[in-house]
């Protein structure tokens, strides 16, 4: 059964998909793939398998960390397709680092027993 910690993540990857879908439609490039991938991370948080999201998230920042270093080191007559595809790699990358490092977090607070946080009830004072 889920918790409801991951619905947050759940719901991110939800939106990331749909935002890889847009964005993927209007560049005609590979970054549609990236709707799987993050379909994949919302499928894991869904259903509570967020060993999978965090290999999935490794993968992507690997992934991701070399296509960008490899379009730097291209010729200069590539330099507009460096800063078409820099507009959307670099922001890939940083979502897939941020959802690491939260996924991460979540997988640590499992490990530690730690309850998800409560507004103690208000307490009535008797005289």
């Amino acid at each position: 059964m889920i918790t409801k910690r991951y619905w947050l993540l759940f719901w991110i990857a939800v939106a990331m998909a749909v935002h890889s879908a847009i964005v993927g439609r209007l560049l005609g490039s590979s970054f549609f793939m990236l709707l799987f991938f993050w379909g994949w991370v919302a499928a894991a948080a869904y259903r509570g398998q967020l060993e999978s999201a965090k290999s999935m998230a490794i993968v992507m920042v690997i992934l991701l960390t070399l296509t960008a270093a490899a379009l730097a080191f291209q010729p200069v007559d590539l330099a507009k397709d460096l800063a078409y595809y820099t507009f959307a790699l670099y922001p890939a990358l940083v979502s897939w680092i941020c959802v690491f490092f939260y996924v991460r977090h979540l997988l640590q607070r499992d490990q530690h027993g730690v309850p998800m946080p409560r507004r103690p009830a208000p307490q009535r004072r008797t005289v």
